[in-house]
Parts: structure tokens; sequence; C-alpha cells
């Protein structure tokens, strides 16, 4: 138990981090999906629109997201226990890991 509080030790001052790096390789395995989305429902529409709207996805979309997310996830990274937090942030990286490998292959 005691390898656990110390390795937990090493990695929580990097929570913010960790939590920021999760959604954002969240953003990036989605992204696509997303603007696939975005762009069927702009399909038709004029080009400075799109353009516009791409623009406001990407920058202010993606950037709020990020900023909502991030401090959620590190709240619930903060709360857990160490073997809880080691496990969670290895299994989420693996987890990540196998659905980016997932969409690159469908």
């Amino acid at each position: 138990m005691t390898i656990l509080v110390t390795m937990a030790s090493w990695v929580r001052p990097h929570i913010s981090d960790i939590a920021l790096a999760l959604v954002a390789t969240l953003l990036v395995i989605f992204g696509g999906t997303i603007n696939d989305a975005v762009r069927r429902i702009m399909r038709g529409k004029g080009f400075w629109l799109r353009v516009l709207v791409f623009v406001a996805l990407c920058t202010f979309g993606y950037g709020l997201l990020s900023v909502w997310l991030t401090p959620i996830v590190e709240q619930f990274l903060r709360s857990l226990s160490p073997g809880w937090l080691l496990l969670t942030i290895g299994g989420s990286f693996v987890g990540l890991g196998m659905l980016a490998q997932y969409y690159r292959q469908a």
C-alpha cells in the first residue's frame, strides 16, 4: 500500500496537467466527428458563414469545452484515493488509446 501512496504523491502535483491532457485527447478523438456533423449542418450555406462557424467552433467551442471540462475532471481526480487515482489515470489513458485506435480503424 505504501508504494501506491508514494506513486500517487508523485502524480498529485500534476493532476491539473493530467486532466487537461485527458480532455484534450477526448477533443482530438471526437473533433473530427464534431466537425463532420457541423459540416453537414452547414452544407449549402454561404462560404463566409461556413468559415465563421468553423472558426467559432475551433476557437470558442473547443476552447470553452477545454476550459469547462478540465476543472471538472481535475476535481474528480483529486477526490480519489491513491489506489483509485493511479488506476483511473492509467485506465483512462489506456481506454483513450483504445478509443483512438478504434476511430482510426473505423
